[in-house]
């Protein structure tokens, strides 16, 4: 299976259309090499195997209904709904329309299978929609998100669907066996409901808040896995029927249901369900394809699928549109809506195990899921692209803020801890009524315990509402109260909107660059990834927020802030405490971005700016033969500006200083750093080498997200206290 999807995701197959084709290859009969085939898939063995992942696809559903929040059907937009209701609708009434017709030419026990298979081609599986969403990156995005909602209620209609589908089927071979498969299914229900769920709850509430949960209930837990399992087969259910509503009214996102996934969710996707996979379609034997197609029932199937498929695609799409998407994402979120994958190849070759279907329809249903998992991620990916819109040039930046003109800033928020020294910072920024501050707050979290991301608007109007605001008190409220209080403070000067986001840490890239085109930001100012105590020694060094800061700066629109906060600007001073801030200035669209930033700063009374360029003497003498190079006269224009505009009471000072090397320069700043609170300096990034001030020092730039000037700065010893802006000008600019 590994060298297969090795060599075929090359071509962009997805893995589980490479199991799949791995599973066909030895299932099939190849005559002369049968004999070998026999020796490495006995028939006993394959019953073994058979066994093994068939338990691992009963964990497997367990682990995605420990993920899913069935609440989310009270509280999911008309939107989704829009969506999920013809994409199972519409299918299932024109599959039974085609079974009307089609209906005398069927033998009489196949007659008794059709609405079972019409429930089948009619799914609509939350579990394959988002792998698809996962394998293509997409599962924060606009289309993704939209998709996993709606997936969520097409999942919950199809799965009642197959419960009537093969209740009518029983019911028409006897009335007895359907009354009490039904009958079981109820039962099942109830016992699920109140007997395994105290005893899970009982489990929860023996760990307290904040510790770590114990292996017993973990053994507890899979021991309720394993025994619902087991009623469910007494109750003539599916083996995987009992696990799989146990992890549905287990409440998401509880210590213990984070512990579970954690344990069980790499053992389960990475060994269990790959060879589950190959192992059905193993099953499947090419070799006698012809002679399946030749049955009535396989042709009738085939019609079946491809009627379904072909008006899923379009009921979603008319829904789509109708709910306002445009053509491309709504024929996106069609074919998306329309894929086939993992729970339909389980269902047939349980269906296969009951005798349900021959062994010749299930290698033509078996072709059916390898073709539509195959070309669905092809056609939304080439219909739905979400980085064009990070890719798109808006001029957002400070530099072309018109004067007197609100800022737009989007600050990112990982802990309580960063809000001082962010708040102090944006406090400086000066926000009056003639230059107001518009401040989004974003507070990522790492998704886990759930398999749909969510946004959470905290808006003063539906905070007490939201069903998500009050899970992390001592943590998420505690930045919004921080925030809104800052806002209260400003006299309206200041506009705050906070917003939680939780998805997986890949994805928060997407997620930041997708508000700040929404708000239209022109400025992303981010935590460093490191923080420190009190004196001076290191905190916290997070590798996530390193790659969450490094994605954001080469993908944003606009233009971004990476903040260091070493003590001095984070600690808590008075309204009459004066802060020093200084300026470093080389050159380039980045340090005229910072000079930008900081002629805010100098409005403020309580700042102290000092603007400090560095130059060589070799620049100095051939200034006058580049006064053609078009960004040496922006930078002069920068200066001469600032210096019209900035200066007057005292306040702000402006020195030169040569620096010939980079070892001149890293001498000057050492001796000058400490007498400041705040450096602000440009990342500067592609000149590095082009500057003598800096010529050298990319050897040693340990943080390349901080360019040289913000690396040299923040790598000195505890003894220095300077906080640090470093700031890229947008990076889609020209």
């Amino acid at each position: 299976m590994t060298i297969t999807h090795l060599v075929l995701k090359n071509f962009g197959i997805p893995k589980i259309s490479s199991r799949i084709i791995a599973g066909l290859i030895f299932g099939c009969s190849w005559k002369q090499w049968d004999g070998e085939r026999y020796k490495l898939f006995t028939l006993e063995s394959q019953d073994t195997l058979s066994v093994f992942t068939y338990f691992g696809y009963m964990l497997y559903l367990f682990v995605l209904a420990l993920k899913m929040d069935v609440r989310m059907l009270s509280r999911t937009k008309r939107k989704a709904y829009l969506v999920a209701l013809p994409a199972f609708v519409g299918p299932m009434i024109c599959g039974h329309f085609v079974t009307t017709l089609l209906l005398p030419y069927l033998d009489r026990p196949s007659q008794k299978k059709v609405s079972l298979m019409v429930s089948l081609h009619c799914m609509v599986s939350l579990p394959v929609i988002e792998n698809v969403l996962r394998e293509l990156n997409m599962i924060s995005s606009d289309i993704g998100r939209l998709g996993l909602s709606a997936a969520l209620v097409g999942d919950m209609l199809s799965q009642l669907g197959l419960v009537a589908g093969n209740v009518v089927r029983l019911y028409q071979v006897s009335a007895v066996r359907g009354f009490f498969y039904l009958a079981g299914f109820f039962i099942e229900g109830f016992l699920i409901w109140f007997v395994f769920k105290p005893a899970t709850l009982w489990m929860i509430k023996r760990t307290p808040k904040g510790k770590l949960v114990g292996g017993s209930n973990i053994q507890g837990v899979m021991c309720l896995v394993l025994l619902s399992s087991a009623v469910s087969v007494l109750l003539s259910q599916p083996a995987i029927l009992g696990p799989y509503l146990l992890g549905l009214i287990i409440p998401d996102g509880s210590p213990l249901v984070i512990s579970m996934i954690e344990r069980l969710d790499f053992f389960v996707s990475e060994l269990f369900l790959p060879i589950f996979i190959a192992i059905s379609a193993l099953q499947a034997d090419l070799s006698i394809l012809l002679v399946g197609f030749k049955t009535v029932f396989t042709q009738f199937n085939l019609v079946l699928a491809f009627v379904t498929f072909s008006v899923k695609v379009i009921s979603s799409f008319l829904g789509s549109l109708y709910s306002g998407l445009p053509v491309h994402d709504s024929l996106a979120l069609a074919f998306l809506m329309s894929n086939k994958g993992i729970v339909e190849l389980a269902f047939i070759t349980i269906l296969r195990g009951y005798s349900v279907i021959s062994d010749g329809l299930l290698i033509w249903l078996t072709l059916v899921i390898l073709l539509v998992a195959t070309l669905v991620p092809f056609v939304v990916k080439y219909l739905y692209n979400p980085s064009i819109k990070y890719a798109v040039s808006q001029n957002k930046n400070i530099v072309n803020l018109p004067k007197n003109s609100e800022l737009r800033v989007l600050v990112c928020v990982h802990q309580e801890k960063d809000t001082h020294g962010l708040i102090q910072l944006l406090n400086l920024s000066c926000p009056t009524k003639q230059n107001p501050l518009a401040i989004t707050v974003l507070h990522p979290v790492d998704l886990v315990g759930r398999i749909t991301p969510v946004f959470i608007s905290h808006n003063q109007d539906n905070y007490g509402n939201n069903p998500y605001s009050h899970q992390d008190e001592s943590y998420s409220e505690n930045i919004v109260l921080c925030f809104n209080r800052f806002e209260r403070d400003q006299n309206g000067t200041v506009c705050v909107e906070c917003f939680t986001t939780i998805t997986p840490h890949k994805f928060m890239v997407s997620e930041v660059c997708r508000l700040e085109l929404q708000k239209a930001s022109s400025l992303i100012i981010l935590p460093f990834h490191q923080t420190w105590t009190a004196d001076g020694h290191m905190d916290r060094d997070d590798n996530t927020i390193k790659a969450l800061n490094s994605g954001v700066i080469e993908s944003a629109s606009c233009s971004v802030g990476i903040f260091a906060n070493r003590g001095n600007l984070g600690n808590m001073m008075s309204e009459n405490d004066c802060y020093s801030v200084c300026v470093i200035f080389l050159g380039g669209s980045d340090d005229r971005e910072a000079i930008s930033y900081a002629k805010r700063l100098t409005k403020d009374p309580r700042v102290e700016l000092t603007l400090l360029r560095l130059f060589a003497h070799s620049t100095a003498e051939d200034e006058a033969c580049n006064d053609q190079n078009w960004d040496k006269m922006l930078d002069s224009e920068t200066l001469r500006d600032f210096k019209t505009n900035c200066f007057g009471d005292g306040r702000v000072r402006y020195i030169e200083a040569a620096c010939e090397d980079g070892t001149h320069t890293v001498m000057g700043i050492r001796k000058m750093v400490n007498d400041f609170d705040l450096m602000v300096v440009g990342r500067r990034k592609g000149l590095e080498e082009s500057s003598p001030q800096t010529c050298g020092l990319n050897e040693w730039n340990d943080f390349p997200e901080l360019g040289i000037l913000g690396d040299l700065i923040v790598s000195l010893d505890v003894n220095f206290r300077a906080s640090v802006l470093v700031i890229q000008h947008s990076a889609t600019d020209i």
